[in-house]
């Protein structure tokens, strides 16, 4: 017994002159919401007109990204020579990073009464004017059926690519 006392004495002893390395606490850095709205109408304004509106049910700011949910955004045609005047985007969840919305969940696109889209995800990049995806699609381009997957739809120049594309032209119709 003596010489068990003496051992936790003599370690103990010991280590109380162990150099003990300051602990360095790792700050993990969250992601934290810097601003959250609830059921929003946003406009963003330029010197002649509204460019874009945005309501949705809930939307969310952060530091380098926009989260919204089940939103609706309506960007305006800003350049006079182009032919469309809008485009809708609507999706259960919105992420917009810069110029870029990822749109994921009952996706809808719709450029005027030119075409439309259904999907389950898609990006589109508003500065280019480019919507692309890797998810099948449902689409009606000038009133006809159109079906895919690997969408890639450039409004600048009007051209639409997909994989495995299926289009059905209505013979009835104009």
């Amino acid at each position: 017994m003596k010489s068990f006392i003496a051992l936790l004495l003599f370690i103990s002893i010991i280590a109380y002159f162990i150099p003990i390395k300051k602990l360095e606490k790792v700050q993990i850095e969250q992601d934290l919401p810097q601003v959250i709205f609830e059921k929003p109408i946003m406009y963003t304004l330029n010197d002649k007109n509204i460019h874009r509106v945005v309501i949705a049910e809930h939307a969310v700011k952060y530091q380098n990204r926009d989260e919204m949910f089940n939103a609706d955004i309506t960007l305006k045609n800003q350049d006079q020579t182009k032919e469309f005047d809008s485009e809708n985007l609507k999706a259960d969840k919105i992420i917009k990073k810069g110029d870029v919305y990822t749109l994921t969940n009952n996706v809808k696109y719709k450029r005027d009464n030119f075409i439309k889209l259904n999907t389950h995800h898609l990006i589109y990049d508003d500065i280019n004017k480019i919507a692309k995806n890797n998810k099948p699609f449902e689409g009606v381009y000038n009133e006809h059926i159109f079906k895919g997957t690997n969408l890639y739809l450039d409004i600048n120049n009007d051209n639409i690519k997909a994989k495995n594309a299926h289009f059905e032209i209505d013979m009835k119709k104009n």
